[in-house]
């Protein structure tokens, strides 16, 4: 059999990651691209086949991978309890896919690419082929619009396997035009039959929901609730660090969806990521491995907070309580442990992680475009308590800076003159242009670019606040702020990045997060005293 270049490729670069890298990364790792390739790992997934065997999943994504047309999935597999992984297969056509097994047989669900087809595979040797979904009689399951999901679970209820799934209507944009939805299949009908599927409505998701603070919803858990209903609990894009899950009931013949924005969304520690719950019938809980926002990162836009993966758990799906945290690393711009996919295996927890960290190439091109995927194993996780966490690094004590009316807390930054041609970042060599002549004069909370800082403003009287944030792609402020009119300047980068000033009004004592993303952030820019 001839043998795939890309094939070699992904053995060469594990070779590499278990030769090098691998002892600084926490778990096992299965397989290692380097950011400089311009393919990232994303969508893990893991399966227990019936010999004990495992099988994990992931694809590719990034500038250099085919995630928008035809989409690679690379698959592995372990025969000594993930101690070592070999590679399986490179299947074109899969992304965002979940590797599950029914009725003895392995079968890998999502889509062909990235917004695609629904489709489905089924290998019956550990992994090392596929059948091809070409049309409705081999697993093209459908093909009309475009399609959203992760690798989330496929559970089986009442005599039909279920399994949440995305649908982007109208096509455009991220996130705020996915409909959540969910697909279901009786347990005893050929699988690859797209006739025996069943796909509920879509159900679209509004901006004015959970107070004006829905960005989307995505990625969804079949779940079935306490009560014995089928939902569907998806991860809600929030800019709040308040994390939520939205939870979609789904009628009992899978066809229909409804949600009540006034009690369908709950607290839940690490809603704003990507997170897969699963119910335990020894201990009665649900579980969760979800990627968490420790208090010291706690701002604006969880979403973009990574580091520290925990394991938490409800009786109901409501209660959400951290219980241990697992995973974590002091840096939040280029590492992540996060889209993690699990299973229970008697007393233990095995996962497969989407893991951004260092290597010998340089690290991770970011916390979101990930450079492994790793394996972990946790004993006896239902014993384990806040006091078996990993260890949080000691931070360094708070920066404290009042003014006559605001009070700033936070770390890393410095206040430093906003004028043209005064540095903008305070490890490279960019500088201000433009700034509006109602601001020069004014300081700014100046960060260093790819460093994330943290950031909290309190009004110790009635006033008006000022952020400058890079320009957003749509004409959407952040959540409570306005633009000041001709309000924009730029730093002196390749692209000329520009910046918005916005305002915002807090009454004396009111105090609010200002975002900190992993580049540019925003600025809170302060006026010079009186």
């Amino acid at each position: 059999m001839k043998r795939n270049p890309f094939f070699v490729c992904l053995a060469l670069n594990l070779g590499l990651a278990l030769a090098g890298a691998a002892p600084q990364v926490p778990g096992v790792v299965i397989d290692h691209s380097p950011a400089a390739s311009g393919l990232y790992i994303g969508s893990p997934s893991l399966a227990i086949l019936t010999n004990g065997h495992y099988v994990a999943s992931h694809d590719f994504f990034g500038p250099k991978s085919a995630e928008f047309k035809a989409a690679r999935t690379a698959v592995f597999r372990s025969v000594d309890r993930g101690q070592t992984w070999q590679p399986q297969a490179v299947i074109e056509g899969a992304f965002w896919s979940t590797l599950f097994v029914h009725r003895g047989a392995l079968h890998l669900l999502g889509t062909d690419r990235h917004h695609g087809n629904v489709v489905i595979r089924r290998s019956v040797d550990e992994g090392a082929t596929w059948t091809q979904p070409t049309n409705a009689a081999t697993g093209l399951l459908r093909d009309t619009g475009e399609h959203h999901c992760a690798p989330m679970p496929v559970i089986e209820h009442n005599g039909r396997l279920w399994r949440a799934m995305e649908w982007r209507n109208p096509p455009v944009a991220w996130g705020i035009n996915y409909r959540a939805g969910m697909l279901s299949v009786p347990v005893d009908a050929d699988l690859l039959r797209a006739a025996n599927w069943t796909f509920s409505e879509f159900l679209p998701s509004q901006r004015t929901w959970n107070g004006g603070d829905m960005g989307a919803w995505l990625e969804g858990n079949a779940v079935v609730t306490p009560a014995g209903q089928m939902v569907d609990m998806l991860r809600v894009q929030t800019r709040s660090p308040a994390e939520k899950a939205a939870i979609v009931g789904v009628g009992p013949d899978g066809k229909t969806t409804t949600f009540d924005p006034l009690t369908g969304f709950v607290d839940f520690p690490g809603g704003g990521k990507k997170f897969t719950i699963r119910h335990d019938a020894q201990s009665g809980q649900y579980w969760s491995l979800a990627t968490v926002v420790p208090e010291r990162h706690r701002a604006e836009n969880p979403g973009g907070i990574r580091n520290t993966l925990a394991l938490t758990c409800s009786p109901d799906l409501t209660n959400w309580t951290v219980r241990t945290l697992l995973l974590h690393h002091p840096d939040t711009a280029r590492h992540g442990f996060q889209y993690v996919d699990w299973l229970f295996e008697g007393d233990d927890l095995i996962a497969a992680c989407r893991t951004a960290h260092d290597d010998e190439q340089g690290g991770a091109h970011n916390y979101h475009d990930a450079n492994y995927l790793t394996f972990h194993r946790w004993a006896n996780f239902r014993k384990l308590t806040l006091a078996d966490s990993v260890p949080l690094p000691a931070q360094a004590p708070a920066t404290v800076v009042k003014t006559a009316q605001l009070e700033i807390t936070g770390r890393g930054w410095t206040l430093t003159p906003l004028a043209n041609g005064a540095k903008a970042f305070s490890n490279r060599n960019y500088v201000w242009q433009e700034v509006p002549k109602a601001f020069q004069g004014w300081r700014h909370t100046q960060t260093g670019g790819g460093v994330r800082a943290e950031l909290t403003v309190k009004a110790l009287a009635d006033t008006t606040v000022y952020l400058a944030a890079t320009q957003p792609k749509a004409e959407t402020a952040p959540a409570g702020w306005t633009p000041v009119p001709e309000g924009t300047f730029q730093y002196t980068d390749g692209a000329r990045t520009r910046m918005v000033i916005y305002q915002r009004a807090l009454k004396a004592g009111e105090t609010v997060g200002i975002a900190q993303g992993n580049w540019t952030g925003s600025l809170l820019l302060v006026p010079p005293e009186k």
